[in-house]
This record gives structure tokens, C-alpha cells and sequence, in this order.
């Protein structure tokens, strides 16, 4: 089954994974309205108490998500190597800039302040080639290719960047 899982291409895994939950969701919905409907006495208890059963099961569903998906992130930064600094524009630069490997062809980018020594903001992206980053004046460029803004990190970070940089 291992192998099976290795040789799968990542999205077809998550596809599965999809299908799997759509059935899963499908048969407790299905289990849901046949226990309200089991009997005319009492359904508008029983839906109210099934209610309440599934908003939280669903904020705690959220809430483990969210805590695999920051555990993921939080351990794939930890292993950054290779960092490098890059250079800034001139002497009096208010910020600083760090690009460091994290395998698999992802690239954790660190902004820093003055003091050098707290991260203002961090983004992880992909880059299957060499890393270009270049200063645009009110933002760094690590994908000029990318549509939007999406391959910018705007100088001053904002608050949720500042705030996600605290995080481990």
C-alpha cells in the first residue's frame, strides 16, 4: 500500500482523498435526516440537538485541519538550509532579506528589520530553478512570472504577515 501511496502523483492523492469524504459526508447526511425523521414525536428537538452535535464537531474538524496544516508548515521551516542573504539596495536599507532551501524545490523567503535580528515576515514558494529575488522599492519580487501580487512580498509587511512571521 506504501508503494501504491509513493507512486501516486500528489493531486491524484488528494483527489481520492476528496471522493473518500464527499462519500463519508454523504452516508452521516443520509444517517442524519433519517434519525430526525425516524418518528413524527420530537423531530424539532432531535434536528436542533443534531445541529448542535455537528457545528461542533465541525469547528473541531477546523481546528485539527488548521493545526496539521500549521504543523506541516511549522516542520518543513524547520528544516531550512543553504540560507543566504541577499544584498540591499544601499547602506541605509530598512530591510533585510533571506532565502533559504526547504526541499523538494520550495523556498522559504525571510524579511528582517533594521535590527536584523527579528523576522518581519516569511513566505514559503516554489522554484524549480536557481532563486531570483530583486528589490522593486515597495515590495520584493521572488516571481516576477506570477500574476497579481502573488509573487510579491510588500515592504512594509502588513499586519498578517507580521503577525504569521511570530509563529514557529
Amino acid at each position: 500500500m506504501g508503494q501504491i501511496m509513493a507512486s501516486m502523483p500528489e493531486s491524484a492523492f488528494y483527489f481520492h482523498l476528496a471522493a473518500v469524504t464527499m462519500l463519508l459526508l454523504g452516508l452521516a447526511l443520509y444517517r442524519a435526516v433519517s434519525h430526525v425523521m425516524a418518528t413524527p414525536d420530537g423531530r424539532k428537538a432531535r434536528a436542533q440537538r443534531l445541529a448542535l452535535v455537528t457545528a461542533g464537531r465541525l469547528l473541531a474538524l477546523g481546528g485539527i485541519w488548521t493545526a496539521i496544516a500549521y504543523g506541516h508548515g511549522a516542520w518543513e521551516r524547520a528544516g531550512a538550509h543553504n540560507c543566504r542573504h541577499l544584498p540591499s539596495l544601499d547602506a541605509a536599507a530598512r530591510y533585510a532579506a533571506e532565502y533559504c532551501y526547504l526541499g523538494r524545490e520550495r523556498v522559504l523567503l525571510r524579511i528582517y528589520g533594521v535590527e536584523r535580528d527579528r523576522v518581519l515576515a516569511q513566505r514559503t514558494f516554489n522554484s524549480s530553478g536557481p532563486v531570483r529575488l530583486s528589490w522593486d522599492g515597495q515590495a520584493v519580487v521572488f516571481d516576477a512570472a506570477a500574476p497579481g501580487k502573488a509573487g510579491r512580498l510588500a515592504l512594509p509587511p502588513t499586519l498578517g504577515d507580521r503577525l504569521l512571521a511570530r509563529l514557529p
